[in-house]
């Protein structure tokens, strides 16, 4: 039986040879959505993918060749939302290996209406992270500090950003602001947007209420900032998105101050870690350093270098 709220909200999945039996998950938990969008950046997997996909008749796919990155597919499955004359007011964004827990969807929903018909001009809520590797919980960042639920005095509450994956955003906003920076790739497209969203006037929101099983990596580093922090492990390659696209957001006048001091001791404490105790050092200190030069060259799109 589908929720009173089924036809108001898109959910949008974005895959890359996707781990299958995870996927499948969130998909089933997608079941009561009349129209699930989900585009493929051109996975080796395709035929268990595509099989996959016609076990759910709710899924609509849109297969592409080349890996267009996070940004661009997100922005494509939202045209074909757009394209087809939809009656939803909200979009719902999932990584491929992200499975909502429970109730989190009906949560945020909930509290989106809420805010919206008490007149806030609502960007974005989202639900809070947990580790699928780890178990670890991760909090929300407020003000540049990072904090957890204990430290949460009220049930929602303003935040600078939201993960990209379990945000639930009206779509009219997301059509006002022109959708992602196709150019940012992968890694910073959300930051990107909550601070475009935020320098419009909208605001963004997180909720404990609500929880997301998410794969922020194979392990996690933790360190203390000013406050216990959790790093995931990438990559060399997602580096160079991470370090390229950090310098892109330094650049932008809407970014706030406190964003950019704090972003730049995390690259120092992420450029030290990964050159010293990883077995790939060498490739990360390539990619970082990369990653910094076509930054500041304003180079972007897809990585060429890796």
């Amino acid at each position: 039986m589908k929720n009173i709220w089924s036809e108001k909200i898109t959910p949008i999945v974005v895959t890359f040879n996707p781990n299958i039996s995870r996927l499948a998950k969130l998909l089933v938990s997608l079941t009561n959505f009349n129209n699930v969008k989900l585009v493929d950046n051109g996975s080796i997997n395709i035929n268990e993918l595509k099989q996959l996909i016609q076990e759910h008749g709710n899924v609509q796919a849109l297969f592409l060749s080349l890996n267009s990155g996070l940004a661009e597919a997100q922005n494509k499955a939202i045209n074909l939302i757009e394209k087809k004359g939809s009656e939803s007011r909200f979009i719902i964004l999932f990584d491929q290996d992200s499975v909502p827990v429970e109730n989190c969807i009906d949560v945020l929903y909930g509290y989106a209406k809420e805010l919206v018909n008490q007149g806030e001009k609502l960007g974005v809520i989202g639900p809070a992270l947990l580790d699928s590797f780890s178990d670890s919980r991760f909090g929300f960042i407020k003000n540049g500090k990072r904090f957890y639920k204990e430290e949460a005095e009220n049930n929602i509450f303003e935040c600078d950003g939201i993960n990209s994956s379990g945000s639930l955003i009206p779509l009219t906003v997301w059509q006002e602001l022109g959708g992602n920076n196709d150019e940012l790739f992968i890694d910073h497209v959300e930051t990107d947007w909550c601070f475009r969203a935020r320098a419009a006037g909208y605001t963004c929101y997180g909720t404990f209420d609500a929880l997301l099983s998410h794969s922020m990596g194979e392990s996690t580093l933790k360190y203390w900032l000013f406050g216990w922090r959790t790093m995931p492990d990438r990559t060399p390659n997602r580096h160079y998105y991470l370090f390229r696209n950090s310098i892109f957001l330094q650049q932008q006048d809407y970014v706030p101050r406190s964003w950019k001091i704090l972003n730049i001791i995390k690259l120092f404490l992420t450029a030290g870690y990964f050159s010293i105790f990883t077995k790939k050092r060498l490739k990360h200190i390539c990619n970082m350093w990369n990653g910094v030069i076509d930054g500041l060259r304003k180079c972007s799109g897809v990585n060429r270098r890796a």
